[in-house]
């Protein structure tokens, strides 16, 4: 009787269990997808397929050299995660396209981060305090992240999302999920491009001034795009102006050749940049002057020579001494303002400009 009683309240045990399991609510291509946001908002490294795409494109869209730093991944993956959760979907229509296909309509506001942070982003770029790329944008990112909160949406969109079942599961492709990420988030990448701007900038004057001083052409050519030939003579244009008249063609090649090794030693290095304007930039040079040339014409004015063969012979032994050890005066710092107009159309004639040339490699 006791082994009745046990196999019937065995069976009875067994058939709740089969009515429960029965009467659980299988997940549907509505609640997949919803589950597949949440997780992009709440998961990490979810986001981490939206950040690549637009670290790929803002560097192609601004031509930037430098590259977005690893370390920067993840609090700027945190910023976005912080951003999306502002972002309310709505799953509101699902049909069915085929026996395994079904379209699922998405409703949301998308949150305009590049308006959202466009007065903060400018403000901030005109007050770089270091020269460090991913400490300015993290710090950047915690001022804009102070704005989500309160944030204006955009007008509703809507964007129709397929989800394939295949068995008891389901699937969405990669590309539709991140571009309903980039559409919810219009203008992710701004907060980023905005210190970027400057720093590619602070790259490029390096560049120009290594180009300009050492004939060290490479990172130059990346950022201007010309052919390795024509960075090579803009740099050997700029010492024909080392001619005189008197000499012959070996003694000017030779008066040349000192002068760009004097030019090679050069120091200098660009520190703190800020932009001030759309095409204004402000940076610190800190400079050894170079003070060769100086030092070079007032040997040569304390001479004694007796014949021209002989100053001249004098002349290019002072420039060779001075090109294989150069004098130089006391270390300073001085604020240069970069007009990148002046630059693109070749404005030597720009005051700050020529003050900075002046600062590192003094004639008088």
């Amino acid at each position: 009787m006791k082994k009745r009683g046990l196999i019937l309240l065995s069976g009875i045990m067994f058939l709740c269990a089969v009515l429960a399991g029965g009467c659980e609510k299988k997940e549907s291509a509505d609640d997949y997808l919803g589950r597949q946001i949440t997780r992009a908002k709440e998961r990490e490294g979810e986001l981490s397929g939206i950040l690549e795409d637009g670290i790929a494109q803002v560097k192609d869209k601004e031509s930037f050299v430098i590259d977005f730093p690893e370390e920067l991944k993840e609090p700027y993956e945190a910023f976005l995660q912080k951003a999306l959760n502002q972002v309310q979907f709505e799953l509101n229509k699902v049909d069915k396209e085929s026996e395994n296909t079904y379209l699922v309509r998405v409703t949301y506001e998308p949150l305009d981060i590049a308006s959202v942070t466009e007065k903060i982003n400018e403000e901030y770029v005109k007050n770089i305090a270091s020269t460090d790329l991913t400490t300015e944008v993290r710090l950047l990112l915690e001022k804009d992240a102070e704005l989500l909160d309160t944030a204006e949406k955009q007008q509703k969109k809507s964007r129709t999302i397929e989800v394939t079942k295949s068995g008891d599961s389901f699937s969405i492709k990669e590309t539709d999920m991140k571009e309903l990420m980039e559409e919810a988030l219009p203008g992710y990448m701004d907060p980023y491009a905005a210190v970027a701007d400057v720093f590619d900038m602070r790259d490029f004057i390096e560049a120009y001034l290594d180009a300009c001083f050492k004939g060290d052409t490479e990172r130059y050519i990346l950022h201007t795009e010309v052919s390795v030939e024509d960075a090579a003579a803009w740099y050997e244009e700029a010492f024909q102006e080392f001619q005189i008249d008197d000499f012959s063609a070996e003694q000017n090649e030779r008066f040349q050749d000192a002068a760009k090794r004097i030019f090679a030693n050069c120091r200098y290095s660009v520190g703190i940049t800020k932009r001030n304007s759309l095409t204004e930039y402000v940076f610190e040079l800190t400079t050894t002057p170079n003070i060769s040339f100086i030092s070079a014409a007032d040997e040569m004015e304390a001479g004694t020579y007796y014949s021209q063969e002989e100053a001249r012979e004098a002349f290019l032994s002072v420039y060779d001494k001075y090109a294989a050890e150069s004098s130089y005066g006391e270390e300073k710092k001085i604020s240069v303002t970069w007009n990148t107009l002046n630059m693109l159309n070749d404005r030597m004639d720009d005051a700050d400009y020529n003050s900075m040339i002046d600062a590192i490699i003094p004639a008088e």
